[in-house]
């Protein structure tokens, strides 16, 4: 655990691994998702965006409209398209094996176009991420 994080893990349906970070392995964000009735097709949108990205890699997924990076050194990208103006922050790695880790859920296309508090959550985020998976090797 860092600072009070843990990694949840789950499978998309070719059984390939991706993480939430979350504070709680109980009650975390996207198991919410799972289990609400009104959420839970949004839910499989973002496993079916996370497949993509596994099928086609990093770098072609971020030249379509549904990723888009922002912060390569730090391997931190904007997952969307898959629920209106719902957005998913990410870590994601490509080294031999790609390494997906859900950071956090808002709302994209809110009128201004700045998600700059987002972002800056993100990248702190990011980092503890890429933390806990190596602790995980």
């Amino acid at each position: 655990m860092v600072e009070g994080y843990e990694l949840v893990e789950y499978r998309d349906p070719k059984g390939r691994p991706f993480w939430e970070l979350t504070t709680s392995t109980v009650n975390s964000q996207f198991q919410k998702m799972l289990t609400d009735p009104k959420k839970k097709l949004a839910a499989r949108k973002m496993i079916d965006q996370i497949s993509k990205i596994y099928d086609y890699g990093l770098k072609v997924a971020s030249g379509t409209s549904k990723l888009r990076c922002i912060d390569s050194k730090i391997g931190l990208y904007e997952l969307k398209g898959f629920d209106g103006a719902n957005r998913e922050m990410i870590y994601a790695i490509c080294q031999g094996v790609d390494k997906i880790v859900l950071l956090f859920w808002f709302k994209g296309h809110q009128g201004s176009g700045n998600i700059s508090k987002e972002i800056e959550r993100a990248k702190r985020l990011a980092v503890i991420a890429r933390q806990l998976l190596e602790t995980e090797r």
